[in-house]
């Protein structure tokens, strides 16, 4: 990518609904994936598609429909520091919901803060928040207009293994009600990658390995192992 320390060179396809995890190296292009998926960077070459429209060539106008569609959540999760955590989670349903009452729209935003943890804190600013809570919230966020694609970058940073469970049995929830294609970029090995459909490695820009978990297991090399075991 111009400008970027970064590049990626990979030829990938998934279903909607999988679940799918990537992992590798620092610098190996997984932030990366996430932000092209966004549409918030440009491939130099190639197309990015995403739910049947193809981001690296979209007029802005036929952008907005499709990021209401999406939720993203990167590794600084842009949560307003002028805002409350409830009315942070609230805004999307402000701004694309404006036919819904107020009530309802509280009452949507406060189920889902609870089924994160966060029902205490929604009076909360994010300067009083811990890594952990911001980033709990920005999911919240991402997700209150029900998107179809989930893309996360590093969700489970700043989470002990306890909310790690929570995080995921909250996810598998929201999966069980409506259908959601999740990719997420991960640092490390983590619990939260137990039940992914499909596991990406990368190495210095390229897929070294696809497949199931197991699959990866015995086929990735002993340096790469520490991030999917």
């Amino acid at each position: 990518m111009s400008g970027s320390p970064h590049h990626l060179e990979a030829d990938l396809s998934i279903v909607a609904g999988q679940f799918v995890a990537v992992v590798g190296p620092s610098r190996s292009g997984k932030s990366l994936i996430i932000e092209l998926a966004a549409g918030l960077v440009r491939p130099e070459a190639g197309r990015v598609m995403l739910l049947g429209q193809d981001w690296s060539h979209a007029a802005e106008r036929e952008e907005s429909p499709l990021r209401i569609r999406v939720g993203t959540v990167l590794q600084q999760p842009g949560l307003l520091s002028n805002m409350t955590v409830f009315n942070n989670v609230l805004l999307p349903l402000r701004y694309h919901r404006g036919a819904m009452p107020d009530r309802d729209r509280a009452q949507v935003v406060m189920a889902e803060l609870e089924r994160l943890g966060l029902g205490a804190l929604r009076d909360r600013f994010p300067a009083e928040l811990n890594h952990g809570e911001v980033r709990r919230a920005a999911i919240a966020r991402a997700l209150i207009l029900d998107p179809e694609v989930l893309l996360l970058d590093d969700p489970v940073a700043g989470l002990d293994a306890e909310l790690v469970v929570v995080l995921k049995r909250y996810l598998e929830a929201r999966r069980a009600r409506h259908a959601l294609t999740i990719v997420a970029a991960l640092r490390a090995s983590s619990p939260f990658m137990e039940d992914v459909d499909r596991l990406l490695v990368l190495r210095d820009g390229r897929v070294v390995a696809d497949g199931t978990r197991e699959a990866v297991l015995g086929a990735v090399s002993d340096t790469l192992r520490m991030y999917v075991a």
